[in-house]
């Protein structure tokens, strides 16, 4: 393990910044990285998750679907299938967080959470950022109605084959929602176990 981590602040932005990180490697060589972190202490509290992403599946009369939704992301300048998530914010613990951003991006409510993940790492080649994952039950229909302003997200019920198709398509897809979404095309059924 590196050494001797010395963090200069690069930017002074409200949800993530960019910091150099100069350290002494475990061969003795000074060493630059730049680093993007949401935290006040990047690096050191690198363990506390910056993030809740939900992954809900909901009961319908066609059957169980999995919610996605399409939301435009301003670094790919292009809309991603993703899940619903959302920054941590003081107070709230993950499944709070988790109940108010299904609410808030989809309309829906939580039915029963069936997991939550340790904090898992977005891209730790470039950032410290960390979510936890909670794979749940949803209930409720579809609303637009407690959408920030700045969101724009569409709400998409996936059965299997909309799923295979999507993995198909050439549109673009989170990452961290692929692996999940080909599961269940793999299994051809949307359950947990």
């Amino acid at each position: 393990m590196a050494a001797d981590l010395k963090l200069t602040k690069l930017t002074n932005n409200k949800w993530a910044n960019m910091y150099l990180a100069h350290y002494t490697t475990k061969t003795g060589k000074q060493n630059d990285w730049v680093v993007v972190s949401r935290k006040e202490h990047p690096i050191i509290n690198a363990g506390q998750p910056d993030a809740v992403l939900i992954i809900p599946m909901i009961d319908t009369p066609q059957g169980r679907k999995l919610v996605m939704i399409r939301e435009f992301r301003v670094p790919v300048w292009d809309y991603e299938f993703a899940f619903p998530a959302g920054l941590m914010e003081k107070g709230l613990d993950v499944e709070q967080m988790a109940k108010k951003e299904l609410k808030e991006e989809t309309g829906l409510d939580v039915k029963k959470i069936i997991h939550i993940s340790p904090p898992v790492y977005s891209s730790a080649g470039m950032s410290d950022e960390s979510c936890c994952m909670v794979v749940l039950e949803a209930c409720g229909e579809v609303s637009y109605a407690n959408l920030e302003e700045s969101e724009e997200i569409e709400v998409h019920l996936m059965d299997v084959e909309q799923i295979r198709r999507l993995l198909g398509s050439g549109h673009k897809i989170a990452a961290k929602a692929w692996g999940v979404l080909w599961h269940f095309a793999l299994t051809g059924k949307i359950k947990w176990e």
